[in-house]
């Protein structure tokens, strides 16, 4: 029986404590501990899972009770832990992003580099089978080639007064940075490598706060995506929309962890099976049937064929399910690695700062358009 991999949580706020929750579910996982700058709330979340309580994050850096840390802290303390972590010989798992900075992210990489650490950060949108799904729906190209994409997040503030460091790029990094590297990966997993073309930022009116902040990136030279993230609603109002438009069909997607799939559409029978395939367990039904010469019809210059119009929906997954598996494949992907070497992970340090470039681009154009 393998040797128990033991992990220490830094930071106890609520994604740390229900990562700890779901963590807890993973065989040959085990936590060693946690710590907070706010060791109160530390001592609450250890007595909570009858785990130890360091006094401090670096008393726990120190410990050789622990293999693996997991940082879920404000972005400003990514670099710094991340590097005593590292230096102290742990593997490391990061909240998103990697770091603020460029040259920070890049230290980071080469600290596991030098000292043959295992480095990721938590962009867990890749291990959503919804998204894995889309992934080989673009690369297999049944509804044709994607033309375009837009991520729309009205995103809940309710728990976000002027104080928090959200609000204060040089701790948060700003919303491209802080939050918007999940979009940048995900679209960069599913299109390839694209730049940030233009990208905008708004004030919310009589204060310095940014709260909206916009984008619009190519991948493949051919498929613009655009990004909108505002935060401004209640949390009962925190909506998000997908939409991937290809030759010959729509996908439409709900929340910012996306739990169904709805298609909508043409092409031949045989086309329609095969899209179906992709999507396990999902309905699929006719909308419109063509017969004799409307089976043939043209668009982008070129003659195309479809027996009918088709509508593709997905059961919904249920959130707090969904969410949890996905937290838990993300570091089992981790783990996996840590024991086998040869292991190819689904997320690396290279996406942490393949994402973080583009945040941080689509930072500085919207800086510079704001400026005038």
């Amino acid at each position: 029986m393998e040797t128990p991999i033991r992990y220490g949580l830094i930071g106890c706020g609520g994604f740390g404590r229900f990562c700890l929750s779901q963590y807890q579910r993973i065989g040959g996982l085990e936590c060693a501990g946690v710590a907070d700058a706010d060791h109160a709330l530390a001592q609450k979340t250890a007595d909570e899972h009858r785990v130890k309580a360091w006094n401090t994050p670096e008393e726990m850096l120190s410990s050789e009770m622990v293999d693996l840390v997991h940082l879920a802290t404000p972005p400003y303390t990514h670099g710094g832990l991340g590097l005593s972590a590292l230096h102290a010989g742990k593997h490391v798992l990061i909240e998103k992003p990697l770091a603020t900075t460029m040259d920070t992210a890049q230290a980071l990489v080469a600290a596991a580099d030098a000292t043959g650490r295992i480095l990721a950060v938590n962009l867990m949108m890749r291990y959503n089978p919804l998204c894995a799904a889309v992934k080989r729906l673009i690369e297999r190209e049944p509804l044709g080639e994607p033309l375009h994409a837009h991520f729309v997040n009205d995103a809940k503030d309710e728990y976000l007064p002027p104080e928090h460091w959200f609000w204060d790029r040089d701790r948060s990094g700003g919303i491209f940075v802080e939050h918007g590297v999940h979009f940048f990966d995900l679209f960069e997993w599913w299109f390839g490598p694209g730049r940030v073309a233009a990208a905008q930022q708004l004030l919310r009116p009589g204060t310095s706060i940014v709260d909206q902040v916009n984008c619009t990136a190519i991948y493949r030279g051919s498929i613009f995506v655009n990004f909108y993230h505002g935060f401004h609603q209640a949390d009962r109002r925190d909506h998000q929309e997908w939409l991937i438009v290809f030759e010959n069909g729509t996908l439409r997607m709900r929340e910012w962890v996306p739990t169904s799939v709805e298609l909508d559409f043409v092409g031949t029978d045989e086309t329609a099976e095969a899209t179906s395939n992709l999507f396990p367990g999902a309905s699929l039904r006719t909308v419109e049937r063509y017969e004799g010469s409307k089976t043939q019809f043209p668009s982008r210059h070129r003659q195309r064929k479809a027996d009918a119009r088709f509508m593709l929906t997905t059961t919904p997954i249920p959130k707090p399910e969904l969410y949890g598996n996905i937290v838990r494949s993300l570091m089992e992907d981790q783990v996996e690695a840590i024991r086998r070497p040869g292991h190819v992970r689904l997320v690396s340090d290279a996406n942490g700062v393949s994402s973080l470039a583009c945040a941080l681009e689509a930072q500085r154009l919207a800086t510079l358009q704001a400026a005038g």
